[in-house]
This record gives structure tokens, sequence and C-alpha cells, in this order.
């Protein structure tokens, strides 16, 4: 059965990580993430250690931890502790970090640099006789460059490109051409809705974020050349300082959002939902991590997160 996380983006002022674990799981969840920019966030690594301590979560962990600000050796040591105190029930993932570095003025580091980081942590955590378990570290990744540098550094992923099945399926391929062992994840942004107008209201605050990802590489994307310049709009109006909340948009709107939401959130009924998810069910994703920035994806998880699973099921799923 895949395992479906939710990342629970809850800011300093905000009900905290143990409520949203303990809710989340109540309703189907297997864990939570936390996520990681500071100036918005608690720490993840103090956070995860009181959701495993205070709950029957099954995976949590840092989701995802700045290697634009943390050193992959102190990253391997909390990981490691944790992983003492709480065996098995740690789920890591890493990026270069997105708000956390652009909110201190800092640039996202190179990718050479980054693979580094990258196979620093595998070396210590997750080798034959390492601590972790593979599979339970991963590498963020939303473009080609990543994916592939991500793979053949950390072995495992949490690919991050939206919905579309040609371009997740391609991803996927990317991932296993460069290492064929390689624990592939899903980063999905999904919520119920019941209208048009719920649907584009629940994606909103992401659209921002989501269009970043196309606009930095239209073509792996299969964006068409005259939706570019649009695209590239919709990307500024993403607010990095309120990356993660409810107002990270400020309420604009371009001309590129429709096409965004459908490249990169699904919404409506359970049916449809899982509707959207059978072109993937063969592709042999281990797990889900729910966007927490989606509007409205906590209110019905009872019911998301079966559908969700039911449009990755394959037939040895039920044996």
């Amino acid at each position: 059965m895949t395992a479906v996380l939710l990342n629970a983006a809850r800011p300093w002022a905000a009900a905290d990580a143990v409520h949203a674990a303990v809710r989340g799981c109540a309703a189907g969840l297997d864990g939570v993430g936390l996520v990681d920019s500071p100036r918005l966030f608690p720490d993840p690594f103090l956070e995860t250690e009181r959701v495993l301590s205070a709950t029957d979560a099954v995976l949590a962990g840092p989701c995802v931890a700045s290697l634009g600000l943390r050193h992959p050796v102190t990253v391997a040591g909390a990981v490691r502790t944790l992983e003492r105190h709480h065996p098995g029930r740690v789920l890591t993932v890493v990026g270069r970090g997105e708000s956390s570095v652009r909110n201190e003025g800092l640039p996202a580091p190179p990718m050479a640099a980054y693979t580094a980081a990258l196979a620093a942590l595998r070396e210590r955590l997750t080798t034959a006789d390492g601590p972790v378990a593979a599979g339970r570290v991963l590498g963020a990744a939303s473009g080609p460059r990543t994916v592939a540098a991500t793979a053949t550094a950390l072995g495992g992923v949490l690919v991050d490109v939206g919905v579309d099945a040609g371009v997740v399926a391609r991803a996927v391929r990317l991932a296993r051409e460069h290492d064929p062992g390689v624990a592939v994840w899903l980063f999905l942004r999904a919520t119920l809705t019941s209208s048009a107008a719920e649907s584009a209201a629940a994606a909103e605050p992401v659209l921002g974020s989501c269009a970043m990802r196309l606009a930095a590489a239209p073509d792996w994307y299969g964006i068409p050349a005259a939706d570019v310049a649009a695209v590239r709009a919709a990307a500024r109006s993403h607010d990095y300082a309120r990356h993660g909340t409810a107002d990270a948009r400020g309420g604009a709107t371009t001309a590129a959002d429709s096409l965004v939401r459908e490249r990169f959130v699904l919404t409506g009924d359970p049916g449809a939902i899982t509707a959207r998810l059978r072109p993937l069910a063969g592709l042999g994703v281990a797990g889900v991590v729910l966007a927490g920035g989606v509007a409205g994806v906590e209110d019905r998880l009872a019911e998301l997160v079966p559908a969700l699973r039911a449009g990755l099921r394959t037939p040895e799923d039920d044996r």
C-alpha cells in the first residue's frame, strides 16, 4: 500500500505539528513532513522528535530540509539521532532550498556543490552499514538536472513535477536511468472540491511556486512557446516570504493560472482524483507527500487519502 504523508506547513503562530499529525493519522495518513524555513516555521528536526514521541505516526521527518542553509554533516547527525530514538520511523527529504535561502538573501547552492552534499548524506546515512534504510532519505527534484543528480548521488527522489502523467512518468524513468534501484516518492498538490470556483480558490496559494518549476524548464514540461511568457508572469506572482502559507500569492491572477493549475493541482471529487492518478499506478511509487499549502487539503483527508491510494494501487497491493 502506498504511504501517504502530509507536509504540515505550520507557521510559528499556527496549531502545531503534533496536532496535525494526530488529526492526519486518525484520517488515514501514515505521518507528516515538517517544513524547513526558519523565518516561517519551527525547526523541522525538533518538531519531528515531538511528533514521533507523542503520536503513533508511522513516518515523520523534515520535508524539505534546506541544504542551502544546513551542512550535510549536521543534517546527517540530526537524522541519525532521530533514527536512534525512533528506528524505522524517520523519513528525511532534503533540497537545495527555496523560501529558506531566498528569505535569508542567499543563493541556492550550485548544482555541483549540492550534488556533493547529497553524496555526503548518502555516505553517512544509507550505505550498506549505514544507520538509515535506503529509501528513507530522499532529495526533492522538479527539473531534469536535479532529478538525475539526486538519483545518482542520493538514491532516493521526491519527484515534484506536478500531475501530468507524461511528465511524471518521464521524471521517474529519468531517475531510474541513473539508479535502477532508486526510491521514488511523489510530491502532490491535491484537495477535494465540488466546483470549478472552489478548485481555483484551493490552488491559488501554490500556483506561483508551481509556475516557477514550469518556467525553469518549459521544454521539459512541454509548455507551448506561446504560453511561456504568461507562465513566467505567474511565477513572479509568488511571494517567497510567505511561501507555504495561504497568502503566498496575495490574490494575484495571471493568464497562465488555469494552465498551471491543470498541470500541478489535483482537484475534484474522490473519483476524479483516483482517475487522474490511475496512469501512474505502474510506476512503482513508494509514497506520496501531500502539499500542506493547498487550501482545504486537511478538511477531508478521510476521503482524500483513500482516493490517492486507489489511484496508485497495483495488483500486487491486493495480494
